[in-house]
């Protein structure tokens, strides 16, 4: 199986072909503020990450400025391309919406939104009901109360973890 090394702009994405049909791009940690254009030219990418290369949680989580995670406000309608997507890593960023095209990513199993404090997820309910093969949806500091973390856990799938705390954040992560 070949490595495939792409360069975006000052960035170094690392593919790696994984079967015949899998990329895994990691771009965790880059310091990225937003998604280079040649992400989305690998529509056969099954592995996207752009979060934080290691997440740590301390007390109180607002007053920490994590070193290791990029710093992306939106994400691009251009995700919807990357429908072999099967997991999408986006913690610690800075997001508040999530595009409309997430929901052409029919075959997304796990979504990692954790440490996005201005993400309002409860609004974005619609959007997660329409991912089929969700099985893992990850949100554990974002903006959202007990009970609609309840509501969100009772409208998606029966077979998808939502994961809203700490301690199941790194259970599941294992």
């Amino acid at each position: 199986m070949p490595i495939i090394i792409v360069l975006l702009s000052l960035y170094s994405c690392s593919q790696k072909q994984t079967t015949q049909q899998e990329i895994s791009v990691d771009l965790s940690g880059k310091h990225l503020n937003e998604i280079p254009d040649s992400v989305f030219q690998h529509t056969e990418t099954t592995y996207l990450d752009l979060g934080s290369s290691s997440v740590t949680f301390y007390p109180p989580l607002s007053a920490l400025v994590d070193t290791n995670s990029n710093n992306i406000f939106s994400i691009p309608e251009k995700i919807g391309s990357l429908t072999n997507l099967k997991t999408l890593i986006l913690n610690t960023n800075q997001l508040r919406i999530l595009p409309k095209s997430i929901v052409k990513l029919k075959n997304l199993e796990v979504l990692d939104l954790s440490v996005n404090k201005d993400l309002v997820i409860i609004q974005h309910l619609d959007k997660l009901k329409q991912l089929p093969k969700l099985k893992v949806l990850k949100i554990v500091d974002v903006k959202m109360t007990k009970q609609e973390a309840n509501i969100l856990k009772a409208t998606l799938s029966p077979d998808t973890k939502v994961i809203v705390s700490i301690p199941e954040y790194f259970k599941i992560s294992r």
